[in-house]
């Protein structure tokens, strides 16, 4: 089970997994401020209780928001249905990332991906952050509308991306090219690394390895920050080629 202290992530499970809603709490004097919540709650038939301050504040403790939703545990996608719905003449747009460890890079991430129009978010198994209470919160209910894969070996899956006609394309500060000289409006998979930066394997993988230009003596930018930059590129360039 998943708790989630967004009023964005309650407001957004509510209305796009509204069967995986279990029980909602709200803290005694806050009705007024979670009146969205509550007429959606209502709506589902969802039923919700009004706990004393006392209450709230012992069951959830360091909650701030006042307001409390318990669902159930993120749904992974099907690495392999992703494979097999990929269209390979298509304006596919995926991205990768390669072992990150952060809850909040991830969380800033999956809600770029929203805004952006990211199909699918791919994360290995192991050695990488899932999506957690913290992701979703940060995501402020992203979570609920990209679909997010995990792979044994991310290596191997993207090689499975390329077979399907996607390109996979790095981004590192050492890169060779800038991110807005790559055409960026065929099927893509933007493949970012940790905080660290990408495994060998993932980096001899890609097609390309481009760099997002900066200025002064302090060239490296977080991974989320990064992915914001890059994934604003792709819309970009995907809508100026539809003129």
């Amino acid at each position: 089970m998943l708790l989630l202290d967004n009023r964005n992530s309650i407001l957004e499970a509510l209305r796009i997994h509204p069967t995986q809603a279990k029980r909602l709490w709200i803290e005694a004097g806050y009705e007024r401020t979670a009146d969205r919540i509550i007429h959606e709650a209502r709506r589902l038939g969802l039923s919700f209780r009004i706990l004393p301050h006392e209450e709230f504040a012992r069951r959830f403790k360091g909650n701030r928001s006042h307001i409390c939703l318990e669902r159930e545990a993120f749904a992974y996608g099907d690495p392999d249905l992703l494979l097999k719905e990929i269209v390979s003449a298509g304006r596919t747009f995926l991205a990768a990332f390669d072992g990150i460890s952060d809850p909040q890079n991830l969380g800033n991430a999956l809600r770029t991906a929203a805004c952006l129009g990211t199909g699918a978010v791919i994360l290995p198994k192991d050695r990488s952050c899932g999506v957690t209470e913290t992701v979703s919160s940060i995501a402020m209910g992203a979570t609920e509308h990209v679909p997010v894969v995990q792979v044994v070996n991310l290596h191997r899956y993207l090689e499975s991306l390329k077979e399907k006609n996607v390109f996979c394309f790095g981004l590192d500060e050492r890169g060779e090219k800038n991110i807005w000289e790559l055409d960026l409006t065929i099927p893509l998979c933007l493949v970012l690394g940790r905080e660290e930066g990408m495994r060998r394997l993932t980096r001899e993988t890609c097609d390309e390895i481009a760099r997002i230009p900066t200025t002064g003596n302090f060239p490296s930018l977080n991974v989320a920050t990064s992915f914001a930059i890059a994934a604003y590129e792709v819309a970009r360039q995907r809508k100026k080629s539809q003129c």
